[in-house]
């Protein structure tokens, strides 16, 4: 697991994850579905609510907005136990993928992984381009900053695009890690945002610091994985 084992997975050039190699030939996966079709399985379908899921993605980016505003700033900057990497950098991971999401609503393409400022591709791209920003965030403001537009933008983006969420949620978009359909891209960052989001506040409630009261488990049809690290 990359969170047990950072530190050689950059050094080897930080591979995609996750993927899946089948008879030699490996494969990047961004959605289960992609798995189950390489594999010959049956997979559960999704459940084609791209309206749902996008509030979702719009309840997890204000709920890392209350992290990044009440959180005291010193706890921002620990290391969550077992995955080596701060609330901070937990933030501005899960942003990055919901302003790939904006992007993507409007223009049929997800960057991510990668780095929207450069057009570069990868997962060594998108580590090294949020490195980047956490570097240049020092006090709450600066996060602040960056954080409240990405929200902002998201809610617009789903306000503009609601017929179109409600109406065409099979409709193809392109990624680097292969085609989705619109709901399976939102349902696969909603989990990725959600993931994070679960490991952010765990650690700082076993602290002792207040974190927002967004129940996970009422999301749509999400389904976490049973290890929270």
């Amino acid at each position: 697991m990359i969170s047990e084992q950072r530190e050689r997975w950059l050094a080897d050039g930080s591979p995609p994850v996750p993927t899946l190699v089948v008879e030699g030939v490996p494969h990047v996966l961004q959605h289960p579905s992609q798995a189950a079709l390489l594999l010959g399985l049956d997979s559960p379908p999704a459940l084609r609510d791209a309206w749902q899921v996008a509030w979702d993605v719009d309840a997890l980016a204000e709920a890392w907005l209350e992290v990044a505003e009440a959180t005291p700033w010193p706890a921002l900057l620990e290391p969550v136990p077992g995955l080596g990497r701060t609330p901070l950098a937990l933030t501005v991971d899960a942003l990055v993928g919901i302003s790939a999401l904006t992007d993507a609503l409007a223009s049929g393409w997800f960057h991510w992984p990668g780095n929207p400022a450069t057009g570069e591709l990868g997962d060594a791209s998108v580590v090294a381009y949020e490195a980047s920003i956490v570097a240049e965030i020092h006090e709450r403001a600066e996060l602040l900053a960056f954080a409240r537009p990405v929200a902002a933008a998201w809610r617009l983006a789903i306000l503009e695009g609601d017929e179109e969420l409600r109406a065409t949620p099979d409709r193809i978009v392109g990624a680097p890690r292969g085609d989705l359909t619109l709901v399976e891209l939102l349902e696969a960052q909603r989990l990725h945002a959600a993931q994070h989001y679960r490991q952010a506040t765990t650690s700082l409630a076993a602290r002792g610091h207040p974190v927002p009261e967004l129940d996970l488990a009422m999301l749509h049809g999400l389904r976490l994985p049973d290890a929270i690290f």
